[in-house]
């Protein structure tokens, strides 16, 4: 009996020395004993977590210089194409042909781009634009920042746009 005791203690400990380190990490850990009729004590424990906002980091306008269609062939140099990222969680930028807006949604470093659409006009790169809106649909997945770029990257890791700050 004292051996459980002295167990669950320790475990209780432990659990309680988990907490604190992972409160710093921005998870919150609440182990709770819960009383039982017998000699054995269990514990339940709740976990809850907050991801940290990089809004600030995506926030202003990229220049987007490369778009790689396929992860087998070389990036695709694009010119005079931008992203506007707002803080609404909007964005606006100009695509080969169009003005376009949309949505986008962030959680951690996953991004999702939806809602998109553009202005509607037809021209010599509009196939360079219809694949860079699917792109940014279907394919990007989760960003990095460094203070001088934007990786936009698919689920796989593979870097879909490269982006430079105005």
């Amino acid at each position: 009996m004292l051996g459980i005791k002295l167990s669950s203690l320790l475990l209780l400990m432990a659990f309680a020395s988990l907490a604190k380190a992972q409160v710093k990490a921005g998870t919150m850990v609440r182990a709770k004993v819960v009383e039982t009729q017998d000699s054995i004590e269990y514990y339940e424990t709740d976990f809850s977590s907050r991801q940290k906002s990089y809004m600030d980091l995506l926030a202003g306008t990229w220049t987007v210089s490369t778009m790689k269609k396929n992860s087998q062939k070389d990036p695709h140099r694009l010119i005079d194409v931008a992203l506007t990222l707002n803080k609404d969680s909007s964005f606006t930028g100009i695509a080969a042909c169009n003005k376009i807006w949309g949505k986008f949604t962030i959680r951690g470093t996953s991004i999702k781009f939806g809602e998109i659409a553009s202005s509607g006009k037809t021209c010599a790169k509009q196939e360079e634009e219809n694949t860079l809106l699917q792109l940014l649909r279907e394919t990007v997945s989760n960003y990095s920042v460094t203070k001088p770029s934007l990786l936009l990257r698919n689920g796989s890791g593979v870097i879909v746009f490269e982006a430079a700050r105005n």
